[in-house]
């Protein structure tokens, strides 16, 4: 059963309930085998007997609802009961990637030489001080992290206390992945010379310098007009401010943003395309470039369009992410085009 103990504990990171139907329909075959010497198997938030194998089987086999234990997953479609194991362990991935975010915003945001021997109390303490994060989110974020503290030492913290900050939880760390993408970006549009060398092109084809950026800069405002636009008119202000009038970057419109969005798109296909033509690894690195359009003109530079990894599997990710922007900021075009 070795085989067994190590395929659970790599599903230990999900909802159990949801997480064992998934090992199932993966490993159905080699459970039933397995199955035919035991009556029950325990996991924490609850069990799977024979008769649920059988009746999961059954269920895979005909494309029909799982119900196990009062958990239900639909085809296409997870409706799950969390319980308060759950809720501990939500809570507890959420402080964790609350204390990243928060680690990286401080390093990004503050210049202190002792920042790595500080404590979390004391990152936000100081984030509030230098108003990077608004006194509202610290004060909750002071307060979800007690409360996640507690949920990991004591497990009879309420379960209501542990729902209602687990869906709190993920607001605030989405307001603290804002900001910190928002100070990424704008140390970017401050020190990163792709941002200054348009000096250098021509006229006509300056605008499509910065459209040539922000394509390739994509991942790094996470596929996000409102980060990119917020960032880069910090950067902007910030550059008057001090009388350097030539730092002053164009800012590109939420319909240019979708236009660039989509060129990416496009160059990812084309990349995959390369791939499945099956020309081999040299003829894939090399398609890794990008192709400016000619009549964007010549803008003086180029890189690869996947910088981190080459490889199918990123170049379909990416592919995915972009997609998933475009429709969000077709939407957003949409809205505003109405009002």
């Amino acid at each position: 059963m070795e085989w067994m103990k190590v395929i659970l504990q790599l599903f230990s990171s999900i909802a159990w309930p949801a997480a064992v139907v998934i090992l199932f329909v993966l490993f159905r075959r080699e459970i039933r085998q397995r199955l035919t010497s035991i009556t029950e198997v325990k996991y924490p938030g609850g069990s799977i007997t024979m008769k649920d194998v059988e009746r999961l089987e059954a269920a895979v086999e005909t494309k029909s609802d799982i119900v196990v234990k009062g958990y239900q997953t639909t085809h296409g479609q997870d409706v799950t009961k969390f319980t308060q194991a759950d809720a501990h362990l939500a809570i507890a991935q959420m402080r964790l990637d609350a204390e990243r975010e928060i680690f990286r915003l401080s390093w990004v945001a503050l210049d202190k030489k002792d920042i790595t021997s500080w404590h979390i109390g004391r990152h936000v303490d100081e984030l509030e001080k230098a108003n990077v994060v608004p006194n509202t989110l610290a004060a909750n974020l002071r307060s979800f992290i007690d409360v996640a503290n507690r949920s990991i030492h004591d497990p009879n913290v309420s379960e209501d206390l542990l729902y209602r900050s687990s869906a709190i939880g993920g607001t605030l760390l989405s307001a603290l992945r804002h900001i910190r993408l928002v100070y990424d970006a704008e140390r970017d549009f401050d020190g990163h010379g792709l941002w200054h060398m348009h000096r250098h092109v021509e006229e006509k084809s300056k605008k499509f310098y910065f459209w040539s950026a922000v394509a390739s800069m994509l991942p790094e405002f996470d596929y996000s007009y409102d980060v990119y636009r917020e960032a880069i008119e910090r950067h902007n202000a910030k550059s008057i401010d001090r009388g350097h009038g030539h730092d002053v970057l164009y800012v590109l419109s939420l319909d240019e943003f979708l236009s660039v969005l989509e060129f990416r798109e496009s160059e990812l296909q084309r990349l995959i395309a390369k791939w499945h033509a099956g020309g081999g690894w040299q003829d894939f690195e090399k398609a890794n470039e990008w192709q400016w359009p000619k009549e964007w003109g010549n803008l003086g530079w180029n890189c690869p369009i996947l910088r981190q990894r080459v490889s199918l599997m990123d170049a379909e990710q990416d592919l995915m992410r972009t997609r998933a922007a475009i429709d969000r900021h077709s939407a957003m075009l949409m809205s505003k085009r109405d009002r």
